[in-house]
């Protein structure tokens, strides 16, 4: 089986084991049966807001307006082809393969030179459903509001804020920022 892994660091010939520094994985490689899901490693960021629907179609989600556009657009990457070994585990992820050893990369398809056009390309072909800001309903946002807050509690955000991702979520998240306050102080 054919496998993706889209970086932004070009020439590998080796896919080596990484610890992802904020989603609390072990020291793994991740490669994916998707090209759509793939694209989204191709920009190192805080957070990867995509998900499936039930019946299985890869959505990205804005978590705050421009969030894709933002991240992704003028940001180049490389796309890895591996083929799946013996070693590798499906995760709870669909599509999402890990293994802890080091993958042998067969083929650096291409450069992207935009990760955002790459996207949007997908999202024509129907490999990628994007909701943008402007169609998420005020449950919704509240709801992204209260995930928000738990990940600055989870990651203890309020104790390091001048890290830099305490920083990103406190600007993209106020309204989260100041109810993990709130929540802080017992109010």
């Amino acid at each position: 089986m054919k496998l993706y892994h889209c970086s932004p660091t070009s020439g590998l010939q080796v896919l080596e084991p990484n610890v992802t520094r904020y989603f609390g994985k072990p020291r793994q490689v991740c490669l994916a049966a998707s090209l759509p899901m793939a694209l989204f490693y191709g920009v190192k960021h805080f957070e990867y807001t995509y998900g499936y629907t039930r019946e299985g179609v890869l959505y990205y989600e804005e978590y705050y307006p421009e969030a894709l556009e933002e991240i992704y657009r003028g940001r180049s990457a490389s796309l890895y082809i591996c083929t799946a070994g013996e070693d590798m585990s499906r995760t709870a992820i669909p599509n999402e393969y890990v293994t802890d050893r080091p993958v042998p990369v067969e083929e650096e398809q291409q450069v992207i030179p935009d990760v955002y056009a790459a996207l949007l390309e997908q999202e024509e072909m129907g490999a990628l459903q994007i909701i943008r800001w402007p169609e998420i309903g005020e449950k919704r946002r509240e709801k992204i509001v209260e995930t928000e807050a738990m990940v600055i509690a989870e990651q203890k955000l309020l104790t390091q804020p001048h890290s830099p991702f305490a920083g990103y979520i406190r600007a993209k998240y106020p309204a989260a920022w100041a109810l993990a306050l709130e929540r802080r102080e017992g109010k």
